[in-house]
């Protein structure tokens, strides 16, 4: 098995970065506001897991995204599936591409593209567009690459995928993939 780490900066994103930008936030000015105070039912199962994996991997009983909705909305570039929108308020909230989304009835998907927004909006996380290469596959070394973890991927390496986004730590993905020794 030939191992590769190869890193490459992507120009196309899943989620958007126009400028100007503050942690891969689109940061708002002005009179700006945001759109909703509360949340689409249709993204309450999504957020419960979100949290239930928060609470678990950093072991905070009271992980919780709080005040940050998550609508279906303009995401001021089609070709952004989502983004995490940030006002002068302080307040954020994530649209998503409505389109997209009735378009993909991958639930891994889905997913993966929620989690990768609250990665943005509530663990502060930026876009890390490293990729590995093994056996002529390439993998993302983060939930936060700026092209959203496609569904065999983030199935395969869900745990993985998690453990990084909440720590950081690419130590559990890199194992599996057979790129670091260790159990």
């Amino acid at each position: 098995m030939t191992l590769t780490f190869i890193t490459s900066i992507l120009f196309l994103t899943s989620c958007g970065i126009p400028l100007p930008l503050q942690k891969d936030l689109i940061v708002k000015y002005g009179d700006a506001s945001r759109q909703f105070e509360t949340t689409n039912p249709v993204f309450n199962s999504y957020i419960a897991s979100f949290e239930q994996k928060g609470k678990v991997i950093t072991n905070d009983g009271s992980f919780e995204v709080k005040d940050i909705p998550i609508n279906f909305g303009n995401t001021e570039d089609a070709s952004f599936q989502g983004v995490c929108f940030e006002y002068p308020d302080g307040k954020k909230e994530i649209i998503i591409r409505k389109t997209w989304w009735d378009a993909t009835s991958n639930e891994e998907y889905r997913e993966s593209l929620i989690y990768h927004e609250l990665g943005h909006c509530k663990l502060g996380r930026d876009h890390l567009d490293a990729q590995m290469k093994v056996d002529d596959k390439d993998f993302k070394a983060s939930m936060m690459n700026s092209i959203i973890v496609p569904p065999s991927e983030y199935q395969s390496l869900k745990e993985e995928y998690h453990l990084e986004l909440f720590t950081n730590d690419t130590t559990e993905l890199l194992r599996s993939l057979g790129l670091t020794a260790g159990p």
